[in-house]
């Protein structure tokens, strides 16, 4: 049995953003709480949920649509971060069709070996590049406080009816009012904020083991399912063999 293929490129980290410029292997369809603009020179086949494809260049993926794509020699994606305000902007009217996706115009050249300085203005041309339309309205000040809650926890022991009481809702209108402005339920959200801070432990050196444990899932092999739910490959073949670097 072949072993499956893994990243090697290098991946650049700046606070809600992660630069990955390299070459790419090809993913299951899957979705995640991040806006995805992909560069990809020689082209690359992307597909959506309804067994649509497409060849091209360059590509901007709303946040939470299913989608996939083939590999490539060398390509750069994008990850913006969802609580982002350009990727609130995507998600606001999101295209569930990959042909809707594409953006062979997109003018961007992408270094082989890019330093922190090429690999921050590859970021500064991608975003200049794409028109990611007017900026959404201010969340709810509940979702707010509730995404800070979350992220800051780590757990699922948050006090909703307390908060809910704050802002002078009920506990399902609170629920309503955080899915409708972060486009994800309360617990998925969560799981999206423990797979970064996964993420994160292993760019720090942790084993996925070690990942695991920090950042709240059962086991290894409970974030091994949901980093493929999320990103469509396996933590080993996304993170074991990546250069890291960190441009803040």
């Amino acid at each position: 049995m072949s072993t499956p293929a893994r990243l090697k490129g290098t991946l650049f980290v700046s606070g809600t953003r992660l630069l990955y410029v390299g070459p790419l292997v090809a993913t299951r369809r899957h979705a995640h709480h991040a806006a995805q603009i992909v560069i990809a020179p020689g082209g690359l086949d992307i597909e959506d949920s309804v067994s649509g494809r497409i060849h091209v260049g360059g590509a901007v993926i709303p946040p939470h649509v299913p989608h996939g794509h083939g590999a490539c020699a060398h390509a750069a994606l994008l990850f913006l971060d969802g609580d982002e305000r350009a990727s609130r902007g995507l998600a606001r009217d999101a295209e569930p069709r990959c042909e809707a996706w594409g953006r062979d115009a997109l003018d961007v050249m992408v270094p082989r070996d890019p330093t922190p300085e090429m690999a921050r203005a590859l970021m500064a041309s991608i975003l200049s590049a794409v028109d990611l339309g007017p900026p959404p309205g201010p969340r709810h000040p509940a979702a707010r406080r509730m995404c800070a809650l979350l992220d800051g926890s780590g757990t699922d022991d948050v006090d909703l009816a307390s908060l809910s009481r704050e802002a002078g809702l009920s506990p399902r209108q609170m629920r309503h009012a955080f899915t409708r402005d972060v486009g994800l339920p309360m617990r998925a959200y969560l799981r999206w904020k423990r797979l970064r801070r996964a993420v994160a432990a292993v760019e720090a050196g942790a084993s996925l083991s070690a990942a695991a444990a920090s950042a709240g899932f059962a086991d290894s092999a409970h974030l091994s399912r949901v980093f493929r739910e999320q990103f469509g490959i396996t933590p080993t073949q996304g993170l074991s063999s990546i250069t890291w670097r960190t441009l803040d």
